[in-house]
């Protein structure tokens, strides 16, 4: 999937966050281009380049939290990667913080 552009961004992240049932959510969407150059007897014999983006979704509920990622962004995997994100925060332990005086 080709590098996205800043109002596409911002349309998959406002429909993740309203996707989202959890007290606390947040949404990271990353993206980056990669090459590659293959040489064989001093010579240049392939090169070629990927694009790459990918959505994490951290959903919290109290001291719970989960984290669910994907990397395709059609309506029904942006539900899924969510729902998943909820279901393993409220499977998680709760996150205890320690104090030191």
């Amino acid at each position: 999937m080709p590098i996205l552009s800043k109002d596409e961004a911002q349309t998959i992240l406002k429909k993740v966050l309203s996707y989202s049932k959890a007290d606390e959510c947040t949404v990271t969407l990353q993206g980056r281009t990669r090459g590659n150059i293959r040489y064989a007897r001093n010579n240049v014999s392939t090169a070629g380049a990927t694009d790459n983006v990918s959505l994490v979704v951290e959903s919290g509920f109290g001291k719970r939290s989960g984290v669910a990622t994907c990397n395709e962004f059609d309506e029904a995997t942006l539900r899924r990667c969510v729902q998943r994100a909820e279901e393993i925060a409220r499977l998680a332990p709760k996150i205890l913080t320690m104090c030191r005086y």
